[in-house]
């Protein structure tokens, strides 16, 4: 380990013991100390000074950590939306999947599975979709600290469950797979595209936990694991009209292309510095 990181890890040992308990709070700081470490590395700074001085203007972990435990930010209401809408689409899919059940044309495996999977892809679009937001806010000056940190916090709450959700629902599928096909895994479209998205979530969570990227960074990550997740989903649906009907279905190949270029769009235009509003 360097001697920044170590030095990295000792300030939030730091901060923690002054008081700033909170991990997306903790995690914002640290992208802040970093940004400003990078930018006086570049003027020409060793790292030692260049640490020195960033903790220097961020100021002491006790005027750092009650300024931090006066702000209560609550979810903006893009948020709440977007968390209303998952949840009560997710309600709504296992909803039927029960009708499915009581009646005996789904079996309790295969309807887990799929409640798993589609609740897990909601999950990793809406991340994409938090990810849109802070883009856009951000190319348009009104990222402001409020909409930064609330996007945050969304991001470091959903990303587990997003990616939890999808890895139960990969192994589900496995053991539906094993239990009326006779193996385990047969190298489908769909397999290799859960496949896909559960490391691609994984990976996220787990950088993101460890706190060594910036905000920014992260946000393009979601909008990354938004477009595995696109493709996982509405590409093996077209992957499988193509197999059983020898065609691909127009709505599905439209609504494919369209989610990408929005995508796509997006993470070029997050590659671009992000600007800060002020407060109003």
């Amino acid at each position: 380990m360097s001697d920044l990181e170590s030095s990295i890890i000792e300030w939030r040992r730091q901060m923690r013991a002054a008081g700033l308990k909170s991990g997306p709070r903790l995690d914002e700081l640290e992208s802040h100390l970093r940004e400003e470490i990078g930018a006086l590395t570049s003027a020409g700074a060793s790292e030692a000074v260049a640490f020195e001085q960033a903790v220097a203007r961020l100021g002491s972990p006790h005027s750092v950590s009650t300024e931090f435990n006066k702000i209560r930010v609550g979810h903006i209401w893009p948020v709440k939306i977007g968390w209303a809408l998952w949840l009560a689409a997710t309600l709504l899919v296992a909803g039927g999947l029960m009708r499915g059940l009581l009646t005996g044309r789904l079996g309790l495996l295969l309807g887990a599975h799929i409640l798993s999977v589609t609740a897990g892809y909601g999950g990793a679009m809406l991340l994409g979709g938090f990810g849109i937001l802070h883009v856009a806010w951000g190319r348009s000056g009104r990222l402001s600290r409020t909409r930064r940190q609330s996007l945050n916090r969304a991001v470091h709450r959903f990303g587990p469950l997003a990616a939890g959700l999808v890895i139960a629902g990969l192994l589900l599928g496995m053991f539906w797979s094993r239990q009326n096909l006779g193996r385990y895994w047969d190298w489908d479209p769909k397999e290799l595209g859960g496949l896909g998205a559960s490391a691609w979530l994984l990976a996220l969570v787990v950088r993101q936990r460890n706190g060594r990227l910036r905000d920014q960074t992260v946000m393009l990550l979601g909008i990354g694991g938004s477009t595995v997740v696109t493709l996982a989903w509405f590409g093996g649906i077209l992957w499988d009209n193509h197999r059983r009907l020898g065609t691909y279905g127009f709505e599905t190949a439209w609504l494919l292309a369209v989610l990408l270029g929005i995508h796509l769009v997006f993470l070029a235009m997050g590659m671009t510095p992000v600007r800060e509003a002020r407060e109003s």
